[in-house]
């Protein structure tokens, strides 16, 4: 029911319906009478293609989309068959994933005691361990420790007590690699350096580089790439060699990573008072990532 005092003003002050009035009521109408449709702000999609969101199990992982003008470049899932897929897998390998490259050598060193050809001559082989580590950001130090693990393998002859043999050896094992770095970022001087033109040596000269911590992953698939362009170069299942060549290099078929290397050097003086196919350095090498190192 009106109020009695709204009627009275309704008289006195009768209400003029312009124009203006009429559209601002259809106005109103249209807005009432049917629902808001919800905007979409123009740079959602853009949004959306550019970083998209992926729950699975829990995990959240978010996916940037590369330049669709180039082809993304993936992880093979079979083994390399060649030195050139092996480049192929390093290229596309993760890093950093960790603040330090760990690096780790085992090499098994020869050394002989006594006189050859005299009854107290012996031949053992004894295990260095190195430990690099690289930091992964800018100006930071390198940290490298080498040391005599206590290991050893009798070669020939007489036997000696390892405590006495690892008194009379080098402590700081055989020279890995020759290029120093105390500060990230580290590179590798000898990359650039060609290969030996004599065959027995090329496959030795290219494992003094790729053996490096400082050589990237890009320049030993670079690298790779130099030694499979000789067809005297072999591969069998990771194995890489020369036919008379001194040196057979060992190649992860899943990982791509130079995962050793030995050197059988006839002419070597060591080597030539030792039983045949002995060699004068067996390197092993695994790779890892980690947060912490020693200091």
């Amino acid at each position: 029911m009106r109020d009695l005092l709204d009627d009275d003003l309704a008289e006195l002050y009768p209400l003029r319906q312009t124009e203006e009035d009429l559209r601002l009521a259809r106005m109103r109408e249209r807005l009432f009478a049917q629902p808001r449709k919800r905007r979409v702000p123009a740079w959602a999609g853009v949004a959306a293609a550019a970083v998209a969101v992926l729950l699975v199990a829990g995990l959240v992982v978010f996916v940037r989309p590369g330049d669709h003008d180039a082809p993304a470049a993936t992880m093979p899932t079979a083994p390399a068959t060649s030195l050139v897929e092996a480049a192929g897998i390093l290229e596309v390998s993760a890093e950093p994933l960790g603040r330090y490259r760990h690096i780790r050598y085992v090499s098994w060193v020869p050394v002989t005691t006594g006189s050859l050809g005299k009854s107290n001559w012996g031949a053992t082989q004894l295990e260095y361990q190195t430990d690099m580590y690289l930091p992964s950001a800018k100006g930071e130090n390198t940290v490298a420790h080498t040391r005599l693990t206590g290991n050893h393998r009798p070669i020939a002859g007489v036997q000696q007590p390892v405590e006495l043999l690892e008194r009379e050896v080098n402590k700081q094992g055989p020279a890995l690699w020759t290029t120093l770095c105390t500060h990230t970022p580290c590179h590798e001087v000898t990359v650039t350096a060609p290969l030996a033109t004599d065959p027995a040596l090329k496959v030795r000269s290219a494992a003094a580089t790729l053996i490096s911590p400082y050589t990237t992953n890009r320049e030993k698939a670079e690298l790779y790439r130099r030694l499979a362009g000789d067809p005297a170069v072999r591969w069998d299942d990771g194995k890489v060699w020369i036919d008379g060549g001194t040196t057979t290099l060992r190649v992860d078929p899943v990982t791509g990573e130079v995962a050793g290397f030995e050197v059988r050097d006839p002419a070597d003086p060591v080597v030539s008072s030792l039983p045949p196919g002995t060699p004068v350095l067996d390197v092993s090498i695994t790779y890892g990532w980690t947060d912490q190192r020693p200091s």
